[in-house]
Formats: structure tokens, C-alpha cells, sequence
């Protein structure tokens, strides 16, 4: 159901369009997108159940009295409402729907490509409707310079990996393009298989959480490219999140990027990364305004002990390698020591009794609340897990939080949902 190019620019073609979702009052964005629409030259007629006329636009009552004189209707409405209006689209053969940022969901979508419906949604159409305002036309090279924007139709073939889907979508392109140019090594890696010898040594939690991962067996795995959606908490309030992200067992490096969309509006993007020994922290609104810009050694610590933990969760025949030491510690956990570019990190591993991870701890990260000034102080960083599941073979977490533990108390701030059929696994970095 991704929406392309062509059908963007097949619907801006037309110049008679229906608009539902327009304020009587004159308030809101129904009337912002048709004080535009009508101001870039489209013939358009705002649909009211009630009002005769808005500003100076005339109203139809329904859908049934512009059908067959539009090429398309844009709805600014509810999603509920939205589900509606798209089972009037279909009985009454308009060929063309556009929703409104917010308006869409999953049933109303569905609908229109049962029924041959062209249909746009998660766009905003003044982002893409020419001559495009300065802020619409600032998002729109944001979005493009971050692979954000539709596609076109078809694209060149790349060659598939282990778990790989058929289709990478934007923000996944954006981050191989970076893998591409860090100048990583290409692999491919050890990829001997994991046998009961190679974890004998290790503490008994630990080889109880490398056979419920289904590591004995299956080869070492080299490089990783994951997909989560979920929350994260930025300027006190949970927004949406998308994230994707590289790492690569030959060069311990780790690219993770996440697009936030503040207000549900403002993409802000973020990338952090552990290249070399060096940890970054790139954070932009619009990929273009610094929200966030840091480096040094507090960030580099936090990134590698971070490396470790993305392995632990999704990857862990990335830690059987010589740079990686695993101890004693009680029943119910053990530990690990990543050593890497003349540092090393520490965390503790909690297990539970057929050896899934509940919860990873460590005090090698740094917190500093937003707008502080002075140094980033040692904090305990903890990555509880909620529930696990299985696919093609390997095992996954459901859900996921990270959650700062400081002296006033717990802070989460980010909580991500685990998508498998997402993963890829050996991926080498100019794929």
C-alpha cells in the first residue's frame, strides 16, 4: 500500500476537486488546505452537510451532488468519519482520494484498494500542491534529502539478504546510503557455525540464553539491519517514532537512525553512531535545524556499551568473539565486557528461567537532563524486555523500553516495537 509518486502527481492533475472537512467557522486546516488549493487555481467544491457557503466557496451537501464532476476528493476529517466517506467514494465511482495527514486509517486505506480506489494518505497534499509555501516546501527537501519522500513506481532490484523483505522503505534507504559511504568493512565474516563447544565455558545463565536465541547450530551472524516504530519521550511528551539501523560484528560500528514526528508534523531526525572508537549524536528538525549535536568520550562509552546491548537482543553470535568477555554473577543473569577501541564497557544480562532476556542493566552511559549545563554524569541504563517472539527461526523481542534510573527515579524515554519480518541478517554495507 505505498503510495507513489505517480499517483501523487496523477491527482494533482486534476483540477476539479471535492474537499471535505472545511469548519463553518473558518478555523482550522479543512480551511487552510482550501484557502490553498483555491489559491494555486484548483476548482474546488468544499462538501458541508449544512453550509451553503465558506469564504467565498460554494458548498455541496454531500458527495452524491459532485460525482461525476470531480477527479478526486481530499479528506481533512477523522478517521472514523473518513471510513464513511470512502464507502460513498466507492459506490459512487470517484476514482481518486486523498487523506489528510491524521484522516487516514488502516480500514478506510484498505477499502480503497479493494475497490481500484487511487488513494494518498500519511501526505500532506500542501507539501506537494504547486507553488508549495516556504515551510511545505522546506519539509518536502528535508523529507527528500532523508529518502523520506514517495517513491516512483519501480526500482532497480538489489540483491536480497537472510530475513530481508522485498522492499526497503525510505528511512532504511536513508541509513544504507550512510552505511554505504562509513567506509566499513565488507565482509563476509566468520560465519562457522555456533557448536555446544564454543559456550560449554560460558555461565550457565548465559548458555541458557544463547540455546533459547537458537544460536548452537546457526551460523555467526556478522552484520544486522533492524526496523522498530514506537514511542519516544522528547520535550516532555511521547511522540511517534521509526527506526532503523545498522551494525556490523567486522568493524564494531553501530548507524542507528530515527525519524520523530513532532506534532505529528515536524519530522525530526536523529542518528547515532559508533564508527572507529568515536561515538556521535546528530539530532535535526527538519534535517535541517540542530536540535542535538554531540561527541567526545562520554558519548562514545555510551554508544559501544550500546552496541552491546543491541547484540545481546538481536544478534548474540556477535558477541562470541575474543573482544567480548562473559562472567559469573548470580542464578539468574551473567555478565558482560566489551572491549573496543582501547575502552571497555559493562553490563549485566538478566535472564529468566528458559533463558530470555528480561532485562539488560549498566552504569556505562551518561544522562545530563535537556537544557543542563556542565557534564553528562554516570547513570544506570536499563533495557527491560515485554514478551519475545519467534520468526524464521530466531528469536526477537516483542517490546522493548530504555529507561534512565536516576536518584529522583525511573525515566523511560524510549519504548520500540520489535518487527522481524523487517530484520536482515549479513548484510554487507553497500547493500
Amino acid at each position: 500500500m505505498t503510495v507513489t509518486r505517480d499517483t501523487i502527481e496523477d491527482f494533482l492533475a486534476q483540477k476539479s476537486l471535492a474537499l471535505v472537512g472545511v469548519s463553518q467557522s473558518g478555523a482550522g486546516f479543512g480551511n487552510a488546505v482550501r484557502k490553498e488549493l483555491s489559491d494555486k487555481g484548483y476548482s474546488l467544491t468544499v462538501v458541508h452537510p449544512k453550509a451553503d457557503k465558506i469564504g467565498d466557496q460554494p458548498c455541496a451537501h454531500s458527495l452524491e451532488e459532485v460525482a461525476g464532476k470531480v477527479g478526486g476528493v481530499v479528506l481533512v476529517t477523522p478517521p472514523e468519519e473518513t471510513e464513511k466517506l470512502v464507502r460513498d467514494v466507492v459506490r459512487l465511482g470517484i476514482p481518486r482520494v486523498w487523506m489528510q495527514q491524521g484522516a487516514e486509517s488502516a480500514e478506510a486505506i484498505q477499502i480503497c484498494h479493494d475497490n481500484d480506489i487511487a488513494v494518498i494518505h500519511h501526505e500532506c497534499i500542501l507539501m506537494f500542491a504547486e507553488p508549495a509555501g516556504w515551510f511545505h516546501r522546506a519539509h518536502r527537501w528535508a523529507r527528500g534529502t532523508f529518502g523520506d519522500l514517495p517513491e516512483g513506481p519501480t526500482e532497480a532490484p538489489h540483491a536480497q539478504h537472510e530475513g530481508e523483505p522485498h522492499d526497503l522503505l525510505s528511512l532504511e534507504k536513508k541509513l544504507m546510503r550512510e552505511v554505504g559511504g562509513a567506509g566499513l568493512l565488507c565482509g563476509p565474516g566468520d560465519r562457522t557455525p555456533v557448536t555446544e563447544q564454543d559456550i560449554e565455558a560460558l555461565p550457565e545463565p548465559a548458555q541458557r540464553y544463547l540455546r533459547f536465541m537458537n544460536v548452537v547450530g546457526k551460523p555467526r551472524d556478522w552484520s544486522f539491519r533492524a526496523h522498530f516504530s514506537g514511542r519516544f519521550f522528547f520535550k516532555n511528551e511521547w511522540v511517534p517514532c521509526e527506526c532503523a539501523q545498522y551494525n556490523s560484528r567486522l568493524d564494531v560500528a553501530r548507524i542507528f537512525h530515527m525519524l520523530l514526528r513532532v506534532k505529528g508534523i515536524v519530522p525530526t531526525y536523529v542518528r547515532d553512531t559508533y564508527l572507529r572508537g568515536r561515538g556521535h549524536m546528530l539530532g535535526k528538525a527538519l534535517d535541517w535545524v540542530p536540535v542535538v549535536d554531540e561527541a567526545g568520550e562520554e558519548i562514545a562509552i555510551g554508544e559501544c556499551v550500546t552496541y552491546l546491548n543491541d547484540a545481546v537482543l538481536m544478534a548474540p553470535s556477535m558477541l562470541l568473539v575474543p573482544a567480548v568477555a562473559w562472567s559469573s554473577s548470580r542464578a539468574d543473569a551473567f555478565d558482560l565486557a566489551l572491549t573496543d577501541a582501547g575502552r571497555t564497557v559493562r553490563a549485566r544480562v538478566f535472564v529468566g528461567n528458559d533463558g530470555e532476556v528480561i532485562d539488560f542493566a549498566t552504569r556505562d552511559r551518561f544522562y545530563a537532563p535537556p537544557g543542563a549545563k556542565g557534564a553528562a554524569e554516570r547513570a544506570e541504563w536499563r533495557t527491560p524486555v515485554e514478551g519475545w517472539q519467534h520468526h524464521q527461526g530466531r528469536a526477537f523481542p516483542t517490546r522493548a523500553k530504555a529507561v534512565w534510573f536516576l536518584p529522583t527515579g525511573p525515566l523511560p524515554y524510549v519504548e520500540l516495537n520489535f518487527e522481524p519480518e523487517r530484520f536482515a541478517f549479513d548484510v554487507p554495507p553497500h547493500a
